[in-house]
């Protein structure tokens, strides 16, 4: 599989994680963003 370096921007990468993270189910989003707040010092 060819990779894409170089291929997609910021803007875009996180558009498309963003997608996919849309297609998880309620509570797995919620524990994402729980474990985001924390890495990120928010909790």
């Amino acid at each position: 599989m060819p990779g894409f370096e170089g291929q997609l921007d910021e803007r875009q990468i996180r558009a498309i994680l963003s997608y996919i993270k849309s297609t998880w189910p309620r509570r797995l989003q919620e524990v994402q963003t729980e474990r985001t707040l924390a890495e990120q010092g928010g909790n």
